[in-house]
């Protein structure tokens, strides 16, 4: 069930509210009972077959937690979460792996039954992510064992079920306390409401509006001449951080009117100067769960090991070849490694992975080489290093996007001016079959318009959370505007959002599924 249906809007969530509002008189283990049978009809409402995979998924993590939380000794524990994580692993190679292997061999004549029509289970790798994250944190003594309804929120709670964010338990857990959870406000509701529409007009006004071009692009690569390969590669850029950034808020907006808080997904990408703040801003609960879990256990043993050899570990050491390969490239390339298997299976999530694995290599090299206050911060403008940062992304999101890393390689070669400067005809198809100078040029400066717009919305608008007042003054970016953009409570605001809704319903029958519905 997508957040953008009508199923969703009209009779899914008023039906989820009303009964959480109906129950509040019964306490905790009511609404929180009430809020997993929800939750698990929002999952099998797409396929009922997988609401088995899913409770199974659950059940299974939460006796190890058991086993976790009660074993003695300590090597007992430690054993328990080793099979916990490897389960779950397990799980996530079987539906996400195992069957586009078998599909690879099946193309080049090794295997004689293809296996197409198996479907990847939605959501499947952010509840397994949330799942051993609890583990690792409950073998730790970060987080505390749950009962099973608790737990069974804490996995299935719908709005980020299907594509995160990523929640750590101490973040969510503690919120289902008794004395923290009484029914709906009014408070939160308006914030809720108002944060929902706003992230969901991103995806079908804005993010379902630039996809057609990114489309045409990546289903005839070798028809794109160098301007329609930009235009494609630049929209798709706009697609995935409007569709991708408008579910986050959709989903923190949900949450919300249940007065449940979601930390921030994203805060304006597209505005950083270098790449390492860059995945500080776009999918902020990954980067800190690759952080936490993938890149600083590394980065511990490598420095475990250095000290065990009589090396040091300092910002010095880190800045010699040796120290530099260990210590910087080693954690990041291994890291990445993991995050771009992670967003599929296909040698071009690898490239992704790796590409921006090799940009932040790159960025702390700068870094080291150039600390603070040198005079070579001073030479390179701002505006160039956002451009690059961007344009870094773009590259990198070709990969994300294309079909093989053959189409990918081609559309690089194209943008790079490698197949000729044409402005590239024959990507237009629907344009005819031998399109006119002038039907063409006047879809590219419609094309090139649309983008001028999602660009002046990233880069010089304040952004969702900003507008609504959720970020700490010191990471409000732009002051200066907010005093006239800030969300109130108030009647204009609330025919605005009203009229924005109904703009956004009236286009729903064209908006199409999440980029990363099936991730």
């Amino acid at each position: 069930m997508l957040f953008s249906s009508n199923v969703f809007i009209f009779l899914f969530l008023p039906a989820a509210l009303a009964g959480y509002w109906l129950l509040t008189r019964f306490g905790r283990t009511a609404l929180l009972t009430w809020l997993t049978l929800v939750s698990l009809f929002f999952y099998g409402y797409w396929n009922p077959a997988y609401l088995i995979l899913l409770a199974g998924s659950l059940l299974m993590n939460f006796v190890v937690s058991f086993r976790i939380d009660a074993g003695r000794p300590e090597t007992s524990r430690s054993h328990w979460l080793f099979i916990g994580i490897v389960a779950n692993l397990a799980l996530l190679m079987y539906y996400k792996y195992l069957f586009p292997t078998l599909n690879f061999f099946y193309a080049h004549g090794l295997l004689h039954r293809s296996f197409a029509n198996v479907v990847l289970p939605l959501g499947i790798s952010f509840f397994t992510f949330t799942q051993i994250a609890y583990l690792i944190d409950l073998r730790q003594g970060i987080a505390q064992r749950q009962g099973i309804v608790p737990y069974s929120v804490f996995v299935t709670f719908f709005p980020h079920l299907i594509a995160g964010p990523i929640i750590h338990p101490r973040e969510l857990m503690p919120q289902f306390d008794k004395d923290r959870i009484h029914g709906l406000r009014a408070d939160d509701m308006a914030l809720g409401v108002t944060w929902f529409v706003m992230g969901l007009a991103k995806k079908v006004l804005i993010a379902d509006r630039v996809a057609p071009l990114a489309d045409v692009l990546y289903a005839h690569p070798a028809n794109a001449g160098f301007a329609t390969a930009w235009l494609g590669a630049l929209a798709y850029a706009m697609q995935l951080y409007f569709d991708f950034s408008g579910y986050s808020d959709m989903a923190l907006g949900l949450a919300r009117m249940f007065s449940i808080k979601f930390p921030i997904n994203f805060h304006s990408p597209y505005k950083t100067e270098s790449i390492i703040d860059f995945w500080q801003h776009w999918h902020m609960t990954l980067t800190r769960y690759l952080n936490d879990y993938v890149y600083t256990p590394i980065l511990r043993w490598v420095n475990q090991r250095r000290m065990e050899a009589g090396k040091k570990v300092t910002r010095k050491a880190a800045a010699t070849p040796e120290g530099f390969l260990q210590i910087i490239l080693f954690p990041t390339m291994t890291t990445f490694f993991i995050a771009g298997i992670w967003h599929g299976a296909g040698l071009q999530y690898l490239v992704f992975g790796l590409l921006h694995g090799f940009y932040l290599t790159v960025n702390h090299a700068w870094r080291l080489l150039t600390p603070r206050g040198s005079p070579l911060h001073r030479v390179v403008p701002a505006p160039f290093m956002i451009i690059l940062t961007f344009l870094c992304a773009v590259f990198a999101n070709v990969f994300f996007r294309a079909a093989d890393v053959h189409d990918a390689l081609h559309v690089v070669a194209t943008m790079s001016g490698i197949h000729g400067m044409g402005p590239g005809f024959a990507a237009f198809p629907y344009l005819g079959d031998i399109p006119s100078v002038s039907r063409f040029m006047a879809s590219l400066k419609s094309a090139a318009a649309a983008l001028s717009i999602c660009f002046f919305i990233v880069w010089a608008l304040p952004n969702t959370q900003e507008i609504l007042g959720q970020l700490p003054d010191d990471q409000v970016r732009m002051p200066s505007l907010l005093p006239r953009l800030a969300w109130r409570v108030s009647a204009a605001w609330s025919l605005g959002i009203a009229g924005l809704l109904c703009v956004t319903i009236l286009l729903l029958d064209a908006s199409t599924r999440f980029l990363y519905f099936q991730f």
